[in-house]
């Protein structure tokens, strides 16, 4: 019954808000029937559902039993509902799981960078700020640098640079720092007119912002082209 469901979920997500309560949900074996349930046709039930996830994602043990328990392929098709709000609590969920090292190969590998990079175009400026985190989370792990940049996360990276939200601001410049490892990232980067944005960053107000622009800049020009390329941008003052 979809209201015994929806009655149900609400009370788990009120009880998962407490940090002891998020354990021991867990340690309870609620995950099994948690997760087969996000199939559910009724978005009254799967919003509450996703609060419920999104609650005890934010344990650190939660983050890799959840993702045993099979909660990573039902969240993922979630990312690309039709339902903004649903969008957002899918991503936010996945944001928490991609701190944990292990997740962040699970994650790509059940195919969560697509929807990700997808959902870098949002309109809501949280959906931006969980996708741009969560691929931020993701491009620290060795190998993923390389695959997000395949899949076509840059360009929509680039573009939230300058973005009006620092928020949004401040993880795309994460993301990109990260990506700016990679050999063949730095020439893309350059490519996909990744430069300016990040001069451009480089007076921002946010401490943490300049932080990651110069790091992404010094990561940058340790290509030799694109050493000629930022002076032409105008990275260096008058």
């Amino acid at each position: 019954d979809i209201d015994v469901q929806e009655s149900a979920a609400g009370a788990l997500r009120n009880l998962s808000e407490n940090d002891h309560n998020k354990i021991r949900i867990v340690q309870e074996g609620a995950l099994a029937w948690l997760v087969p349930l996000l199939r559910t046709p009724s978005l009254k039930v799967l919003e509450q559902l996703l609060m419920v996830l999104w609650n005890l994602s934010i344990n650190p043990d939660n983050k890799v039993r959840m993702v045993e328990k099979g909660c990573l392929p039902p969240v993922i098709a979630l990312l690309k509902s039709a339902e903004e709000r649903i969008q957002e609590l899918a991503v936010g969920t996945i944001r928490n799981l991609s701190v944990e090292h292990d997740n962040k190969t699970r994650i790509v590998q059940e195919g969560g960078l697509s929807p990700l990079i997808a959902l870098l175009k949002s309109p809501v400026v949280n959906i931006l700020q969980h996708a741009a985190a969560s691929l931020r989370n993701l491009s620290v792990r060795e190998g993923n640098d390389v695959k997000i940049a395949m899949e076509g996360g840059l360009g929509p990276l680039i573009a939230l640079l300058s973005h009006p939200s620092t928020e949004v601001q401040l993880h795309a410049a994460g993301a990109v720092r990260n990506l700016s490892v990679n050999d063949e990232n730095k020439v893309k980067i350059a490519r996909d007119v990744g430069l300016r944005p990040l001069i451009e960053l480089l007076s921002s107000t946010v401490v943490e912002i300049q932080e990651q622009t110069v790091i992404a800049l010094r990561n940058l020009c340790a290509n030799a082209e694109n050493q000629v390329k930022l002076v032409q941008e105008g990275a260096l003052p008058p």
